[in-house]
């Protein structure tokens, strides 16, 4: 399902849990669990899908992870063991991370989890034998962006209304051919002008609040805790009226 428009994602999709999921034996070292999902966007070309996931308890077969995905958890937490070395690294409600293509790990969990999904996994690339990074990058590590590590967004990016650039990220993850890549981005108030959206993109508010707006000049507001979703050509141009801070996750055509 592809479209030129801007999408929001809902934590509780409509008629979400109604349709269980289809598993099989081999993708658990647990019982099978009952697990849901809600895509609301995908791109099999670019193999690109985002949505909402959910599952009860489960221990996923180990082995390298075949996607780079980022996640943000919604309910519950979960334990990715690293294969090789035996080390455990716990994600909680509320935190952004991403696992990386290729890393030997197994996802081990104990109790009812909810998730937002990013997935790339372009249909014509095979998993690396050693992913980009070592382990799993958590956000929560990096809630600010550091002093000297900032890299500015400029109109290389995006069409300013005026000469302001007070916006600034810092990617945290990026694949191996550089065309997926996830971090933290920060403004104080700006204008874009409208203009083609140049990446898909998905964007999760942490704080403050976003307007984008679309070509029909119908606004669509985002604030803390809300999630959207810009297909790349997507005709649209952004508002900032004070501060926003958010994570994003890019998949670049």
């Amino acid at each position: 399902m592809k479209t030129n428009a801007i999408i929001r994602l809902n934590r509780h999709p409509d008629n979400f849990g109604n349709e269980a999921d289809e598993l099989t034996v081999d993708m658990f070292e647990s019982t099978i669990p009952t697990q849901h999902s809600h895509s609301y966007y995908e791109d099999e070309a670019l193999g690109l899908y985002i949505g909402v996931w959910d599952t009860t308890d489960m221990v996923e077969t180990a082995g390298p992870y075949a996607c780079d995905e980022f996640m943000v958890l919604l309910e519950g937490n979960a334990s990715i063991k690293n294969n090789k070395t035996g080390q455990l690294e716990t994600v909680n409600n509320g935190e952004a991370f991403v696992i990386p293509k290729g890393y030997d790990c197994q996802w081990q969990q104990t109790g009812y989890l909810r998730k937002f999904y990013v997935i790339s996994e372009h249909p014509d690339e095979t998993i690396p034998g050693e992913p980009s990074v070592k382990r799993i990058v958590n956000f929560s590590e990096s809630e600010t962006i550091p002093t000297g590590l900032t890299v500015k967004v400029t109109g290389d990016s995006f069409k300013m209304k005026s000469d302001k650039k007070a916006n600034l990220g810092k990617h945290l993850y990026q694949n191996h051919n550089g065309k997926f890549f996830a971090g933290i981005w920060q403004s104080d108030a700006l204008e874009t002008r409208m203009q083609a959206f140049p990446r898909n993109e998905f964007i999760y508010i942490t704080s403050g609040s976003l307007v984008c707006i679309d070509e029909n000049n119908q606004e669509h507001k985002f604030v803390q805790g809300d999630a959207f979703f810009v297909p790349q050509g997507t005709p649209c141009h952004w508002r900032i009226d004070n501060k926003v801070s958010t994570y994003y996750a890019v998949l670049q055509s």
